[in-house]
């Protein structure tokens, strides 16, 4: 059986930017080949103006069919991670996925995740291939079910 393809686009605090690589690995082993169009430090855009960043990133998410919300200790602070979450959901038919690394807490959940987010899962290649899959599956930070916040999509 061939590799199954998905569109994916990440959104992450920069500084857990070494995870994006390792979040592609798990997925290596449910037989998925990720093309990922998420914007990246090793190709940084350098933009200030966030009309103009919005004009780049709308794109790279419109393009993506998953959103895969890397989840770390600051993940929650950023602004940008709640706007590409919110952004997606609101243009286009798209899962939206948190998984967690290692050390994030419960309290590392974007708002928006929360809000918009179909699933939540541990750091886990079986629960993410099955969320990717449609499970609309809530974990906390320890993997452990808890029940979801937001779109009613979501079920324990």
């Amino acid at each position: 059986m061939g590799k199954k393809t998905i569109n994916v686009f990440i959104p992450h605090y920069g500084e857990d930017e070494e995870y994006i690589p390792k979040l592609k690995n798990l997925l290596k082993g449910q037989n998925y080949d990720l093309r990922d169009s998420s914007i990246v430090e090793t190709n940084p855009n350098n933009a200030t103006d966030p009309d103009y960043i919005k004009t780049l990133l709308r794109p790279k998410i419109d393009w993506a069919g998953t959103i895969l919300v890397l989840i770390g200790p600051k993940t929650h602070e950023r602004d940008w991670v709640n706007w590409e979450i919110e952004y997606a959901f609101k243009h286009g038919d798209k899962r939206i996925i948190g998984v967690y690394m290692q050390g994030a807490t419960d309290a590392d959940i974007p708002d928006k995740l929360n809000d918009y987010g179909d699933a939540c899962v541990a750091w886990n290649s079986d629960k993410l291939a099955a969320a990717i899959e449609g499970e609309n599956i809530w974990h906390n930070s320890s993997g452990q079910p808890r029940a979801s916040e937001g779109n009613g999509r979501t079920t324990c």
